[in-house]
C-alpha cells in the first residue's frame, strides 16, 4: 500500500494548476481595455492529464510551418476566444472573465479541503484512531 497516492500528487498538481490559471484570468482582467490583448487560458485537463503520466502520445511536428508544442516549459498556455473582439481589438469580456475567476476560487477551495481531508485520515491512521 502506498502511503501516499496518486490522490496526493494529483491534488498537489491540481492547485499548482489552478493557482497559475488565477494568475493568467487576473492577468486578462487587468489588460481588459488595453487595445489590441488578446485573452489567454491555461490548458488545465491537458497539464493535468500530462502531470499525472495520463496524456496522450507527444505531439509530433509533420511540417515546419507547424508550431513546436513539445518544447514548451511549464503549463501550456492558450488563447481565449470566449469574448468578443471590440473596436480596439481587444477581446476580454469582463464579466466572463470574473466568472472564471470565482469558479476557478471555488475549484481551489475545494481542492484544498479534500487535501486537508486526505492528511487528516493519515494522521488517524497514524495516531491508530481510525476507528477500525
Amino acid at each position: 500500500m502506498d502511503l501516499f497516492d496518486n490522490t496526493l500528487k494529483a491534488l498537489e498538481r491540481s492547485l499548482d494548476l489552478y493557482y497559475k490559471r488565477h494568475q493568467i484570468l487576473a492577468s486578462n482582467a487587468a489588460n481588459s481595455e488595453t487595445p489590441k490583448y488578446q485573452a489567454r487560458e491555461l490548458d488545465f485537463a491537458g497539464e493535468l492529464d500530462k502531470a499525472l503520466g495520463n496524456a496522450a502520445e507527444p505531439l509530433v511536428k509533420t511540417n515546419p510551418l507547424h508550431m513546436d508544442l513539445t518544447t514548451s516549459e511549464g503549463p501550456r498556455i492558450l488563447p481565449d476566444n470566449t469574448g468578443a473582439v471590440g473596436a480596439d481589438g481587444n477581446n476580454v469580456d469582463i464579466d466572463i472573465n470574473m466568472g472564471k475567476i470565482s469558479a476557478n476560487a471555488r475549484k481551489y477551495t475545494s481542492n484544498v479541503e479534500l487535501l486537508n481531508v486526505k492528511l487528516q485520515m493519515l494522521r488517524m491512521a497514524a495516531r491508530g484512531t481510525g476507528g477500525f
